[in-house]
């Protein structure tokens, strides 16, 4: 039975990852698999494992967050246990397409049917209306629809989640995913005087928040406070039109995807107050964050709306969020043992090349770039994060791409680009589902390495540095589950146990090389051609809708009226000006269009030779096709 020194609390956190979605599903197949498989194993459920063996401690997980990608994926892993029977995909289907589980079916399949997704997304049919992004945005909305389908409708959510939900998931799971907006929530500091107090309109330092979260809260199916959270229940229009739109619009990556719009009628003002409150105080743990004084959003709009981009615009790893839910829940004095701890799932992880010399711009050209990558930057820097890292002592790991190059049996040191779906600005991984196959299965290889090896923790019974789960496990246990590292005379135990290992008869680090997805797949480069046509069309549409938005004058009355009469009498043309005027709108008449035509053709071309440069490096491009 679980306790609180016997149980360990787990926080998942799902990076940004556009087309690498794919990888993170794949992790996350494993890690239910083999939590599944464990309490399958402690109930006696699994033949031909010794019950000897099973250790009897229990890992929940309490809460899942994400940004874009990770954002859907913790929406869709959410799915998947509330459908209750796990059905993990442990090796390559002969037909990649066949149906398995929504998490493979939802990112490995993506859209593709007759037509494939990467061919998808150059259609021109999303155009008719306002040009809302570079890319055709209607397969994540196909995406969205498939994976959201739970098959039928149930009244009784409160006992459907008694008896489907997997027993490492909470039945209080908390779900966090994380938007931009851009249209701030204003925010005040108070600079008054106790004299300027009595004054109606005294200035103050105004700001915006941009950074949303929804905060969704399984609540064991029961309905939550709709001022303070959003519910989880996907049988429900009314509510999983909310999952629907939150997991969309954490994926509308800026530009490329299409950004999508929240107002009142999905999440009410009391819930942007309150999660506002949250955000900026760091704690989504308690409702209401203990702190001695409330936040005043005097400056609140009525009836707000705001166009909302992907979260990752200026956080790509909600890893605080979710960390201070397992806090505010678990976290016990610093001369204890923590019995939480935090996983990252990072398709993309951050390394800084420190060798790397610093190119100092030159000239306005340069700057402008470097000003923006500065501010997205500084928008995205975690300066709590980085302090809290010292004062919070629980357990942290990340799973990311690693793949070891093996060949004829010899060590060849790690795979520089392990991950196919990086390509392309991370959309690589629309091009092919053998791409996406191939990141799936290394999604769940890593994940296998890391709760094999990387998820341990310190076993030093002879100084007696015992964590309160691994205090009942038996020589046996530690025997079989045990891991060791270079240069360390300690032990360490999973916090996972890996009952795969019993199974097969292998020890820990025995598949550390083996990589299900043998090699990797490669692509014709054919297959891109026959889409010049298509990339061309899209440009070409792009830009006809771009020129025209751009010539077109609003009927908006002036609020400067004075202004405008002055500069129309000091700046008067006269008749030759205006005879200019008519032929220079002749002439950009004449030739707009073979000039969009040409830059339309230039771009498609940029962006296959784009593409066909990233797949030579990640070594996929099949140079015998014809």
């Amino acid at each position: 039975m679980p306790t609180s020194e016997n149980t360990f609390h787990l926080g998942l956190t799902m990076a940004g990852a556009v087309s690498a979605g794919c990888y993170t599903s794949g992790v996350i197949d494993y890690l239910f698999e083999v939590l599944d498989l464990w309490e399958k194993a402690k109930r006696g459920n699994v033949q031909g494992i010794d019950q000897n063996l099973v250790p009897k401690h229990n890992v929940i997980i309490d809460a899942m967050g994400g940004t874009s990608a990770g954002g859907m994926t913790t929406i869709i892993s959410t799915l998947y246990a509330l459908k209750g029977k796990l059905k993990p995909v442990k090796k390559i289907p002969e037909n990649p397409m066949e149906n398995q589980n929504v998490l493979y079916d939802s990112w490995v399949h993506l859209d593709d049917n007759e037509e494939k997704t990467f061919k998808k997304i150059w259609d021109v049919d999303d155009l008719d209306g306002e040009l809302t992004s570079l890319f055709n945005s209607k397969v994540i909305d196909a995406i969205a629809t498939k994976a959201l389908d739970m098959g039928g409708d149930v009244n009784d959510f409160e006992s459907y989640v008694s008896e489907n939900l997997p027993r490492f998931i909470s039945k209080d799971l908390e779900i966090l995913l994380s938007h931009t907006l851009l249209r701030g929530i204003p925010l005040s500091v108070d600079f008054k005087t106790e004299i300027a107090r009595r004054l109606k309109n005294s200035p103050m330092h105004n700001t915006f928040e941009h950074y949303l979260v929804s905060h969704f809260k399984l609540n064991s199916g029961n309905p939550v406070n709709e001022n303070s959270y959003l519910w989880f229940n996907p049988f429900k229009e009314k509510y999983s039109d909310k999952i629907k739109l939150s997991t969309i619009s954490t994926g509308a990556f800026p530009i490329g995807l299409a950004y999508r719009k929240f107002d009142n009628t999905q999440f009410s003002d009391e819930y942007i107050k309150s999660v506002t409150r949250r955000v900026i105080f760091g704690d989504f743990g308690s409702e209401n964050p203990d702190v001695n004084h409330d936040i005043e959003l005097n400056n609140y709009p009525e009836n707000y709306s705001s166009i909302s981009v992907d979260g990752g615009a200026i956080n790509n790893e909600p890893y605080r969020e979710v960390g201070s839910i397992l806090r505010s829940k678990f976290h016990k004095d610093e001369n204890e043992y923590q019995n939480y701890g935090l996983i990252m799932i990072d398709p993309f992880p951050d390394n800084d090349d420190i060798e790397r010399k610093y190119k100092e711009p030159k000239n306005l050209l340069k700057v402008v770039p470097a000003i923006i990558q500065t501010l997205w930057n500084q928008a995205k820097v975690k300066r709590k994060e980085m302090l809290e890292q010292y004062n919070h002592d629980f357990f942290k790991g990340v799973i990311y791409p690693i793949k070891h190059r093996i060949i004829n049996g010899e060590y060849k040191g790690r795979d520089k680009n392990p991950i196919i779906s990086a390509s392309f600005n991370a959309f690589g991984g629309f091009l092919d589902v053998n791409f996406r196959v191939h990141d799936f299965f290394l999604g769940r290889n890593n994940a296998r390495n890391f709760v094999q090896y990387f998820g341990c923790i310190p076993y030093d019974p002879d100084n007696g540095n015992v964590h309160p789960i691994h205090r009942e496990w038996t020589n046996e246990m530690v025997e079989k589950f045990k891991v060791s590292r270079r240069g360390d005379e300690r032990i360490f135990l999973p916090i996972i146990p890996d009952l795969n290992l019993l199974l097969e008869g292998k020890e820990p680090g025995d598949d550390k090389y083996n990589y299900t997805y043998k090699g990797k797949p490669k692509y014709n480069p054919s297959e891109l051609f026959k889409l010049k046509d298509n990339i061309y069309n899209r440009f070409k549409k792009v830009l006809d809708k771009g020129f025209d938005s751009f010539g077109e004058k609003t009927e908006e009355e002036s609020e400067t009226p004075i202004s405008d009469a002055l500069i129309r009498r000091e700046y008067r043309r006269n008749w030759f000006q205006r005879m200019g005027d008519n032929v220079k709108s002749w002439v950009v008449g004449k030739f707009k269009n073979p000039v969009k035509k040409a830059i339309a053709s230039m771009l498609s071309k940029f962006v296959i030779k784009s593409i066909l440069e990233d797949l030579e490096q990640m070594e996929v491009l099949d140079d015998k096709a014809n």
